[in-house]
Formats: C-alpha cells, structure tokens, sequence
C-alpha cells in the first residue's frame, strides 16, 4: 500500500492495521489527530514543549499496547481519554504544578460559558474553596488575602504584624498542601470539558 492511500482509510481499518505492527498506519493516525490532540493538551497546561511532551507520551503508549487495543474501539474517543490521563499525571508531577493551583480558581471562572457549565463552574468552585478551607487557620488567612484579596507578601505582612518571610513560607506550604489535591481536581476537570 502506498503512503497516500493510508489517508482514505477509516479509523477502524488503521487501528487494524496497527495491531499488525504497520508503521506506515501509526504514522497515519498520527497525522490525523496529532493537531488536535495538541491543541487539547495546550489548552490545559499552557505550555508549547509540555504540550508535545504530552502528545509523545500518548502515541508512545498506543504503540505500546497496540496488540492489546479491543477489536472495536472509538480510537478518537479513547486518544482523547489518554491524553486526559496523562495529563492529570504529568501536571501533578511537573514544575507547573504550582502555577496550576495558584490560578485554579481563574481557570474555574474562565472555564464555561454556558449555563450548564455554569453550575458545573460553581460546583468546581466549591470544591476549590473546601480544599483552602481545609488549610491550618494562619495559613489560610495568609492564602486568601494572597491569592483572594491580591495583596503582596509585604502588605500581609503589615497586616498580619509578621515577617514576610513568614508569609512567603506560609504561601508555599499551603500551595504544597493544596498540590496534593491537584490530580482530584484536575481529574474532575476532565470530566467537565467546555463545549465547542
């Protein structure tokens, strides 16, 4: 089979080809959702070369259990579940982890649009306000006014009659706490997608 004639083929009949160790098949598929995949995976974290990271990852792993993918599967379906999963662990095990908490409440809010999403946002929202509620009382008064009433470390610091190391420290404690919930929240938002 020549290379162009792979671009008519269906899904099912590439995945088939696939389970047959057909390169020239992967790499169709490849071609084929790689773009969106990306944009997927870009919308979540932000970043360029995270966002390839992520997309050789997924693909990697398809290859890997190619023979064990079931006979009939919705590949575009189950591609998209994947980079979701590898998503929520490569979040919560990379240096963006912090960004992601510090701007999950953001994310909520600019995260739908409608108002199906709206209660889903609220809902979001909610979780995101028990999790700081559930920080040691110093901790998350020197959050909230951070993070809520956007002051600096040096105005907490005035008010509170503390050090600003003190509420630098404090900053980074809670956010290491609430980085602990990340892959729960994250997961929630994947099941949450905005519609297009």
């Amino acid at each position: 089979m020549q290379n162009n004639d792979y671009g008519i083929l269906s899904d099912e009949v590439l995945m088939d080809l696939i389970r047959h160790d057909d390169q020239q098949a992967f790499a169709m598929l490849y071609q084929r959702y790689s773009g969106a995949l990306y944009a997927h995976a870009y919308n979540f974290i932000h970043d360029r070369e995270e966002s390839k990271d992520v997309l050789q990852k997924v693909f990697a792993k398809i290859w890997d259990i190619r023979n064990q993918l079931p006979l009939h599967i919705n590949i575009s379906a189950y591609l998209y579940q994947t980079v979701k999963h590898v998503l929520i662990n490569h979040i919560a095990r990379s240096k963006v982890a912090d960004r992601y908490v510090e701007s999950l409440s953001s994310f909520a809010n600019s995260y739908v649009a409608d108002t199906d999403h709206s209660i889903r946002e609220k809902q979001l929202q909610q979780i995101i306000a028990q999790e700081i509620a559930q920080l040691p009382p110093k901790m998350r008064t020197i959050f909230e006014l951070s993070r809520t009433a956007y002051l600096t470390h040096r105005q907490i610091a005035e008010k509170l009659g503390i050090s600003e190391k003190t509420v630098k420290n404090q900053i980074s404690n809670a956010l290491k706490l609430l980085r602990a919930k990340l892959p729960e929240l994250l997961f929630l938002l994947a099941f949450f997608p905005p519609k297009n």
